[in-house]
């Protein structure tokens, strides 16, 4: 039963279609996937006032070193000034570090990113705010292909607070899932399928052994019965007199 079976995964696996499936398969798994990763900010506004700073929570859910990958932060409200449309950034994080070339002069010395960003947390930082900062912040990270937006409204009559703990709490909001997420299929689902493919394999090896064995023992003996009669021959050939 177990070579019947193992002798129809042979034919199946060694058929030029399938070889191609499988070669194909054996790479999917092997590439490094991005699991349905998502950005996750708060959904309600943050209200700061003039001169206050601010941290705009955003972060990859699950956890994501983003310490040598893309981070962009823009300002999507913003029209660019000139005939070509451009992105305003507010803050480029690229090659392990801030990439002035492409940033808002106004935000070069007054942004920076958490400094959690090898866990997911990419969280901009905003200091000495102002009016001209009221409204919407983008977050977009190129690798995974997702983007969240974080709205910040700058209040002149927003009432500073006094206190640390409550101070902590006005500037790092709790999350709440308002994401944009995109991502393959994670690799804990793709294992038990390599596995599978992996016994399938060894089921196949098993069997061409075996039936090698088995033709070469079908060859040897076949090999001896044909020497036999000439053996016999010569001998007989031997006992007759010499005339």
């Amino acid at each position: 039963m177990v070579e019947a079976a193992a002798a129809f995964l042979y034919q199946i696996l060694f058929s030029r279609s399938t070889c191609l499936t499988l070669i194909i398969c054996w790479f999917l798994v092997w590439i490094p996937v991005e699991g349905n990763y998502q950005l996750i900010a708060p959904s309600e506004p943050i209200i700061v006032g003039p001169g206050d700073d601010v941290i705009l929570p955003c972060r990859v859910d699950p956890d994501w070193n983003a310490m040598e990958k893309t981070v962009e932060w823009s300002r999507p409200d913003l029209k660019a000034s000139g005939p070509q449309k451009r992105v305003e950034y507010v803050y480029v994080h690229r090659f392990r570090k801030m990439d002035r070339d492409m940033m808002m002069e106004t935000y070069i010395q007054r942004t920076s990113l958490s400094e959690g960003l090898r866990h997911g947390d990419v969280s901009l930082r905003i200091h000495n705010v102002s009016l001209e900062d009221n409204g919407r912040f983008r977050c977009f990270i190129p690798n995974l292909s997702i983007e969240a937006e974080v709205l910040l409204v700058v209040d002149p009559d927003f009432v500073q607070m006094t206190t640390t703990e409550t101070f902590t709490q006005r500037i790092t909001p709790a999350f709440q899932n308002e994401t944009v997420g995109t991502g393959g299929v994670r690799l804990h689902v793709l294992l038990p399928i390599f596995f599978i493919f992996i016994v399938c394999l060894a089921s196949v090896f098993i069997y061409i052994v075996r039936r090698r064995k088995s033709n070469t023992g079908s060859y040897s003996s076949c090999g001896s019965q044909q020497e036999e009669p000439d053996f016999q021959s010569n001998a007989r050939k031997a006992e007759k007199p010499s005339v």
